[in-house]
């Protein structure tokens, strides 16, 4: 595991800033539209990947999950000045949603992208603008009439 205990700047195919105590909008995607992640049997195993570590690795705040991606806020937990790298995090939860996802009937290879999206969350207006958009995002692409009404959106336990 990588642990980050300053600002750090990377990049392979899409930039990645990370820094201590950071709060990030993140999306995740399938790599081929191989499934469709809101389907009543796998839209809760990808709900259960980012609730399991919930209060251990970082704080969760909102999420939603679409058909072909997903979304959510989250704060890396700081102890003794460092926190887990954001990639090992969502790598573990694709790792753990893929294996999950690949036991159902019909379903084999690879399934999400390899580099999540990622945005640092500067202040609290911001934070507020992609909490809407991910509660929004079900109903700006037609999928739902009221956006609390989608069965995949959600909160975590992430202090306010």
């Amino acid at each position: 595991m990588r642990y980050i205990t300053e600002f750090t700047r990377r990049r392979r195919r899409l930039p990645h800033w990370e820094e201590p105590g950071a709060t990030y909008f993140v999306r995740f995607r399938l790599l081929h539209p191989v499934v469709d992640l809101t389907r009543p049997d796998v839209a809760p195993l990808i709900i259960e990947g980012l609730l399991f570590p919930d209060g251990k690795r970082y704080w969760l705040y909102d999420y939603t999950v679409m058909p072909d991606h997903g979304h959510g806020i989250l704060k890396p937990i700081v102890r003794d000045g460092a926190t887990e790298s954001l990639g090992d995090i969502m790598g573990s939860m694709k790792k753990w949603t893929a294996r999950r996802i690949n036991r159902l009937p019909g379903r084999r290879g690879p399934l999400w992208q390899d580099e999540t999206y990622s945005h640092i969350i500067r202040d609290p207006a911001e934070y507020a603008r992609w909490a809407n958009y991910i509660l929004e995002n079900p109903h700006v692409a037609g999928l739902v009439d009221e956006p609390t009404k989608w069965p995949w959106w959600g909160r975590g336990s992430g202090p306010l």
